[in-house]
């Protein structure tokens, strides 16, 4: 295998064996402290939690920021103010922060964590409510074994190395056939980034522009928007205001029952002539019809997963739409983008729509969406928004 992606490979056979720590180094570290908390009671947060279980760790307990998840339960463990953690557990707790929102600082292993800092902002609030010992999850990253397997978790800084290295000439094709040279640099960083936690900084995008980037998305004369993960109308509101209200049709599928009250209270108040032309389900959108189970954070981030305790209502792209136009389909649904893509090929068959599908969630998504959108004939980029954490494969014809 040769090229860029060869060498990224290449390099990585010969420093794996420096860079991997096992999982008894890794218990061996953690077993310095009183306890684990998981700071982030989220998609990231639970993700981490299934993956330490399957090691044997125990963390005691979750905190988090929000105060409406403080005294709830979340996969058997209370949910904490971070306020709270060190006068309650003293200072010889160890803080692991399970959020993806701030991807600044990285480190490599524990102590450089506790030298330099994970998520900035984050990490000095909790260190301000006098927690000592705070750390980014990223710094369990090398130990591979933990998060091998495992592509059910919304962990996009710890990959699955050894499907990365199993699909490795899958990645070069992917590599080589990407629509312009910025999606081919960005690919390269956040392979590198995956493999040694390491690589240059990126061009980002503003969250507004996400899946409206200039340069890529150039609106047709009324857009037919299929919004996947509408949450609470975000995207919607983004895209009122980059085509100044002028839009065909909208069709939002978002399964989460909190969520979808708040997407049903923004359309609401938009004027009548609009409304008209919104279409709201609340339901997910998958390869076919029935229910899936729903872990729902009522709030970013709720994904599917066989410990989901909501039973929700699916459907399919084709299915919703059925034979009716679309001129955009935009996907972040925490790793059903695949099954999603699925139930929409008649779709994407018949109108050739504009894609704007997230890529991150699962280790397979960085090869299998991308693809996926080259099989259905489309010159494919790639953009972040969020540095080597969160990015965005577009598909125009």
């Amino acid at each position: 295998m040769s090229g860029v992606i060869g060498e990224i490979f290449a390099r990585f056979e010969r420093e794996c064996p420096r860079l991997e720590q096992t999982v008894d180094e890794l218990k061996l570290a953690l077993g310095r402290y009183d306890g684990i908390v998981l700071y982030g009671a989220g998609s990231s947060g639970i993700a981490l939690l299934l993956a330490l279980r399957r090691a044997g760790v125990e963390p005691l307990w979750f905190a988090d920021g929000a105060p409406k998840k403080w005294g709830t339960a979340c996969m058997g463990l209370e949910v904490l103010p971070p306020q709270e953690l060190a006068g309650r557990f003293g200072a010889n707790i160890l803080v692991l922060v399970c959020i993806n929102t701030d991807g600044q600082a990285y480190c490599r292993s524990f102590d450089e964590a506790l030298r330099d800092g994970g998520h900035s902002g984050v990490q000095r609030r909790l260190h301000e409510c006098g927690c000592a010992n705070v750390v980014d999850y990223i710094a369990l990253r090398r130990c591979f074994a933990l998060f091998r397997g495992d592509n059910t978790g919304n962990l996009p800084s710890c990959p699955d190395v050894d499907c990365l290295w199993e699909n490795r000439e899958r990645i070069g094709r992917v590599y080589e056939r990407l629509a312009d040279r910025q999606s081919q640099e960005i690919y390269a960083n956040i392979l590198n980034f995956r493999l040694f936690g390491e690589g240059p900084e990126i061009p980002t995008l503003a969250q507004e522009e996400k899946y409206f980037p200039a340069e890529l998305f150039v609106p047709s004369g009324e857009e037919h928007f299929v919004d996947c993960g509408a949450f609470d109308g975000q995207t919607l509101r983004d895209l009122l205001a980059l085509t100044s209200n002028r839009i065909g049709a909208y069709y939002a599928l978002e399964p989460d029952p909190a969520n979808f009250r708040r997407l049903e209270a923004f359309a609401a108040q938009l004027p009548e002539g609009l409304r008209e032309k919104i279409e709201l389900s609340p339901r997910a959108a998958w390869s076919g019809e029935g229910e899936i189970p729903l872990y729902a954070l009522h709030g970013p981030g709720s994904f599917a997963a066989p410990y989901g305790g909501t039973q929700a209502a699916a459907t399919t792209i084709d299915r919703l739409l059925d034979g009716r136009r679309a001129t955009a389909i935009k996907m972040n649904i925490e790793g059903s983008e695949l099954a999603a893509l699925k139930g929409a090929e008649e779709t994407i068959c018949r109108w050739h729509p504009k894609l704007m599908i997230a890529g991150y969630h699962k280790t397979w998504d960085f090869w299998k969406v991308p693809e996926r959108m080259l099989g259905a004939g489309y010159e494919v980029y790639l953009r972040s928004y969020m540095h080597h954490l969160s990015f965005v494969f577009y598909g125009l014809e």
